[in-house]
């Protein structure tokens, strides 16, 4: 898949696995070095509390558009 294919508008339960695979990507890249990235991994696919945590998240974005800009926006 090119990024010429990739949707450029997610819902939330898309962008949230995005995330979550972003997350696995850098574990195994890391080689799980880091006991935080294990369990903030294990947090986003099992912990009840992680879709109120990521609806929260989704509005911090939406309020500050210039915190953080992907590798599209430089």
């Amino acid at each position: 898949m090119t990024d010429d294919s990739l949707q450029t508008v997610l819902t939330l339960e898309e962008a949230f696995r995005a995330a979550y695979f972003m997350i696995q990507i850098y574990g195994d890249v890391e080689d799980w070095r880091s006991d935080d990235l294990v369990l903030l991994h294990q947090y986003m696919r099992s912990d009840p509390a992680r879709a109120s945590d990521w609806n929260h998240a989704v509005q911090m974005a939406l309020a500050q558009p210039d915190t953080v800009s992907s590798e599209l926006d430089l």
